[in-house]
């Protein structure tokens, strides 16, 4: 068991990642990565990691650590997380808008053993036959609770819920049903919250940002490679839009508009996830939650 872990979730634009760069540099600490699209080694504009001298002055984790066209799930990055605990020791401070990756360590969601590349090719091979809506009405036959908790469309999830079935013979249910074990002895858990339309132009403001620092060039770069249009990537906020513009499908300004409405559209999602799920969080605004974690570690 480790001694204490810092969490900070909340939205997409609320500062958490400065918060966290902030607060490690007046601790023994390093950061960890909880978002699951910054795992990847592309889109680093479009994605909003911190810069590369940032990631390493601040001795940064977990940020681009997957290769793309590989794949991150909640467990991979529970298990990578908790390989850094046992190898750097000082308090970690795990910090994104990923809630399910924070939720895994600070409810000890148990872990799942990995699912073997044969089963997943076969899911996969099925997949592209009978598509998501398929492994959806087969998730609700064998595991109704799970799924719905997740989104119809969650193609990632339906389909990691289904391998662990076939591979294990428990549901994702059962799995989270099973005695855990406690990973730390205290954990600071804060969600930052910001007035809804602070955040919105926080958002607005940082899409302009991410224009004037060559996102388009880097979708651009990005949509050259031969690509899985089913891989977790392809999500990322801006992504769709972005590639309609570059193929001319599209008007940039339309294109601008639609990522700044999707992106306060996901916020607003986020807001809600955490609102129902981090009911064990202290729930701050942005000037408070520095001084909060500093006076309780």
């Amino acid at each position: 068991m480790f001694p204490l872990a810092i969490f900070i979730g909340g939205p997409t634009a609320s500062g958490k990642t400065e918060l966290a760069l902030s607060i490690q540099s007046k601790i023994p600490g390093f950061v960890v990565n909880a978002d699951s699209m910054q795992v990847y080694d592309k889109l680093d504009i479009l994605t909003n990691k911190p810069s590369k001298k940032e990631i390493k002055s601040s001795n940064c984790k977990l940020f681009s650590f997957i290769r793309y066209p590989n794949k991150c799930n909640v467990g991979l990055w529970r298990k990578k997380s908790i390989e850094l605990l046992g190898d750097i020791k000082k308090i970690p401070i795990f910090v994104g808008g990923t809630g399910l990756y924070l939720e895994s360590l600070i409810n000890d969601i148990s872990e799942i053993p990995d699912i073997s590349n044969k089963i997943k090719s076969k899911i996969n091979e099925i997949f592209l036959k009978k598509g998501k809506g398929y492994f959806y009405d087969k998730l609700m036959k064998i595991d109704n609770f799970y799924a719905k908790k997740i989104s119809p469309n969650d193609t990632q999830r339906i389909l990691r819920a289904v391998e662990v079935k076939i591979a294990t013979g428990k549901s994702f249910s059962d799995w989270h049903k099973l005695e855990k074990k406690k990973i730390f002895e205290k954990i600071i858990y804060v969600v930052v919250r910001m007035d809804r339309e602070i955040l919105y132009k926080k958002i607005n403001d940082r899409c302009k940002d991410m224009l004037k620092n060559g996102v388009l060039e880097e979708v651009e770069n990005f949509l050259k490679n031969k690509s899985n249009h089913h891989h977790p990537l392809h999500k990322a906020i801006g992504l769709n839009p972005f590639s309609l513009f570059i193929e001319g499908k599209k008007k940039k300004e339309e294109c601008i508009s639609i990522f700044m409405q999707d992106t306060r559209r996901y916020a607003k999602r986020q807001l809600t996830w955490f609102n129902n799920r981090a009911k064990n969080a202290k729930h701050l605004g942005i000037l408070d939650v520095e001084n909060y974690i500093l006076k309780n570690i």
